[in-house]
């Protein structure tokens, strides 16, 4: 399919603390102006580390149209059936020692994986970290909570998503570790958080699975040719690298600042506000 006009640009926002406000949620000015975006023609998605079963809860009322794309990378969703496009697992070499490294560093990771399916993520049952609990406590009647007895029940072949969220300094180090061991070619990793803030937060997917990846295969199976990018945290970076034009939120961090064609203004619509500024020039010209 060949688009052209000013449908050939596709605008893509993260979720968390870019398109959605502090609260999670989108304000209700940004979801009226985005509605109207939509129906108007302009193409809009959302590239996020959520899963499509949170994502689409954030999103729910917006007429969207173009796939969603979920776990940073790993997964693609039709927003009219919810069904993942395509999944991206790790290599079970790299997750195994993947999973110990974790362990070894004293913080137990969350590890996403399908069962038939359904993605479920899971722990050890008792060996619950500040992270995961974290995690749970903002997930009480989250469908996909697996707890395990042991890591031999979750399908190493089927895992496509870690997160392993602890203390910033322990995380930052394991990071590291990853990198430079052999195996830690066989992933992609993106770390959040800061020495202020105490957490950080390390997700990891297959190698080359990242927001980025994920957008191209969208922009070239529906024949978008320009790619607009929002986002503020470093899974955000490889996404900028594969857009055209991209924008950093006010609040991001200055290596995202740094990546950035240029910063919004400080606000819960800022994303909104741009898209719909841009939409209307392209629409002019």
């Amino acid at each position: 399919m060949t688009l052209t006009g000013p449908a050939r640009t596709l605008y893509v926002s993260d979720l968390d603390d870019t398109l959605l406000g502090a609260d999670g949620t989108l304000s209700d000015a940004a979801r009226s102006t985005l509605t109207d975006l939509l129906a108007d023609g302009t193409a809009f998605t959302v590239a996020t580390a959520r899963s499509p079963l949170t994502a689409f809860r954030a999103l729910e009322g917006l007429p969207l149209s173009l796939p969603v794309v979920a776990y940073s990378g790993a997964t693609a969703v039709d927003p009219a059936d919810r069904r993942p496009l395509w999944w991206e697992h790790l290599d079970a070499r790299a997750l195994r020692p993947l999973v110990g490294a974790a362990l070894a560093a004293g913080v137990t990771p969350l590890v996403f994986w399908l069962d038939g399916d359904d993605d479920r993520v899971s722990w050890v049952r008792g060996a619950e970290t500040s992270g995961v609990d974290t995690f749970l406590e903002a997930r009480p009647d989250d469908p996909r909570l697996t707890p395990v007895d042991a890591w031999d029940e979750v399908d190493h072949d089927r895992g496509f998503f870690v997160s392993i969220r602890g203390e910033y300094p322990v995380v930052r180090r394991l990071a590291r570790m990853i990198r430079a061991i052999s195996w830690g070619t066989g992933c992609d990793l993106a770390l959040t958080g800061t020495r202020e803030s105490g957490v950080g937060v390390l997700d990891v997917t297959a190698a080359g699975t990242t927001k980025g990846s994920g957008v191209r295969r969208i922009a070239a199976e529906h024949g978008f040719s320009r790619v607009v990018a929002f986002g503020d945290g470093a899974n955000d970076l490889p996404l900028f690298a594969e857009a055209d034009e991209s924008y950093a939120t006010a609040a991001a961090s200055d290596e995202v600042k740094a990546a950035a064609t240029a910063v919004l203004d400080a606000g819960d619509d800022a994303v909104v506000r741009c898209i719909a500024e841009q939409a209307t020039a392209r629409a002019e010209v």
